[in-house]
């Protein structure tokens, strides 16, 4: 990553969920830098939140999708970059910790806020996802739950 004089630095923990049914993955469309991409449904925790009830409710929260969380396939460390915090000017710098759990949708609600941060969340087909534009966590989570499987 080149050196940015006003640059900041960061940590940004969030925790997602990976669910699959029946040859499908629940998917939500992040808008980053290259256009719209498949990611898992997650996002940032709040201070002192447990990571599976951060899941659970970013997962509620971008998709009206109710889930149980199963359990933890891993914990993806990566580098990245963002805006700066409020107050401040210039790009962060930032050590990203995702964390990833299996999950399966319980049910769903009508949520009147529902932030939908990219073009909303869908089961997409596996075939699809591999053909598809999407970020790194996606296969990263993929590869963890294959491993999983007992042969």
């Amino acid at each position: 990553m080149s050196h940015v004089s006003n640059q900041h630095r960061g940590v940004r923990v969030s925790a997602h969920v990976l669910c699959l049914d029946r040859g499908r993955v629940l998917l939500t469309r992040r808008r980053g830098g290259q256009g719209l991409a498949w990611t898992l449904p997650g996002g940032g925790l709040g201070f002192a939140e447990e990571p599976a009830d951060a899941a659970r409710r970013e997962v509620l929260q971008s998709t009206g999708f109710v889930v149980e969380i199963g359990t933890l396939l891993g914990v993806d460390s990566s580098r990245g970059s963002g805006t700066a915090p409020v107050g401040r000017r210039g790009p962060t710098d930032l050590h990203l910790l995702r964390i990833v759990y299996a999950a399966r949708v319980m049910g769903n609600l009508v949520v009147d806020d529902v932030t939908a941060w990219g073009s909303g969340a869908e089961w997409v087909d596996l075939g699809a996802v591999v053909d598809g534009r999407r970020v790194d966590l996606v296969d990263t989570a993929l590869a963890w739950a294959w491993s999983a499987v007992p042969v």
